[in-house]
């Protein structure tokens, strides 16, 4: 709230007339005032000076022989592409000081920096008082199915046609795509995030192969689960859909499930709005498979840094909530597992039966 109302300050200061001032456009924290940086950026000053602050050491160059460019420069270039999925307008911004196979580059050093971070922005709850935070958070917006964790499912990311193993990556929408698996909070915060299956990948197997699953899978002292949707198997520590209600507390259950769902639903929304080299409209992303990987955690890292500082969307952009085709009950459904069944049954008989 309080960076919108900045915002919405500063819009109204640059309406009124004012004395010209020119400054230096390869410094774009000076040249630029907050409204500017976020349409840029997506981001105020302070919170780009607190993202350069974390990684400017596993960008910066140990010299400055053949005239390196900066950290800053190479990290504001980086965010730029993010943000409009575009080389030319990124290299455009310095004047075109950096070449595109330049730009190309930095995108690729400052997404392995944020990766490299995320394991201290993107984390599954573990301790006690977090797990109740979330399990809270959902119950008391959605109400009804209590102990939920998060919310799982699948999100394509599109790109460029890849040299090798090509069909591999043909998605169930006939495009070249990365299937990116996501675990979100009540908060819309990812808390868990995998980028390293090809487009024709399923979710279940995604889901099955994934170190959080094993994790849950195997912990004495779960206390949880998460909801996906029907295209992955039940189990008592994540809880799908009903396909076929038999009675009105199966159905108000499947209502509910599917009205915390949209939780991940629109994290995925805001993430791919924000950084639009992930949203179609932004184009596909023109990188190898490996290097298109490490710019999806990337982006998920600053995702969940502009959610943790409440920065909004940028005007006019609104993501798709109701009407994303990545999330399909009518998928094929999964064999059941008796001890999930009997986990989902017990939920519907205690919270769902008047």
């Amino acid at each position: 709230m309080a960076v919108a109302f900045l915002l919405a300050d500063q819009e109204n200061r640059r309406a009124r007339r004012r004395e010209r001032i020119f400054r230096d456009r390869m410094q774009p924290l000076d040249y630029y005032d907050d409204v500017d940086l976020m349409k840029r950026y997506r981001m105020p000053r302070h919170v780009l000076t607190e993202v350069i602050d974390l990684i400017r050491a596993d960008v910066e160059h140990p010299t400055q022989r053949s005239h390196a460019i900066p950290a800053t420069l190479q990290i504001l270039t980086a965010i730029r592409f993010f943000a409009t999925g575009s080389f030319q307008l990124a290299t455009a911004d310095m004047c075109g000081s950096i070449s595109q196979p330049s730009t190309s580059r930095i995108v690729t050093r400052v997404a392995t920096a944020l990766q490299r971070i995320s394991p201290n922005i993107i984390a599954f709850p573990r301790e006690r008082e977090r797990r109740n935070l979330i399990k809270e958070g959902f119950y008391n917006e959605r109400r009804r199915i209590p102990s939920v964790l998060g919310c799982l499912d699948g999100s394509l990311v599109q790109i460029k046609r890849p040299s090798q193993d090509e069909a591999a990556y043909v998605c169930r929408h006939n495009y070249h795509a990365i299937n990116v698996q996501g675990v979100c909070s009540h908060d819309k915060k990812f808390t868990n995030i995998m980028a390293q299956w090809p487009g024709s990948t399923h979710d279940s197997f995604m889901w099955t192969h994934s170190h959080l699953n094993r994790e849950l899978a195997n912990d004495p002292h779960r206390d949880g689960h998460l909801l996906g949707d029907s295209a992955y198997p039940l189990r008592p520590w994540v809880l799908t859909p009903i396909q076929n209600p038999a009675d009105d507390a199966e159905r108000q259950y499947k209502i509910h499930h599917r009205r915390i769902r949209q939780a991940i639903e629109g994290t995925f929304g805001r993430w791919k709005v924000r950084w639009q080299c992930l949203h179609a409209e932004g184009g596909i992303l023109k990188l190898r498979p490996e290097r298109c990987c490490r710019v999806i955690i990337a982006t998920a890292v600053l995702h969940n840094i502009c959610e943790e500082h409440g920065i909004p969307l940028p005007p006019g952009v609104q993501p798709m909530i109701g009407n994303n085709p990545d999330l399909d009950d009518n998928r094929p459904v999964m064999a059941d597992d008796a001890d999930g069944t009997v986990a989902r049954a017990r939920i519907i008989r205690e919270h769902f039966w008047n």
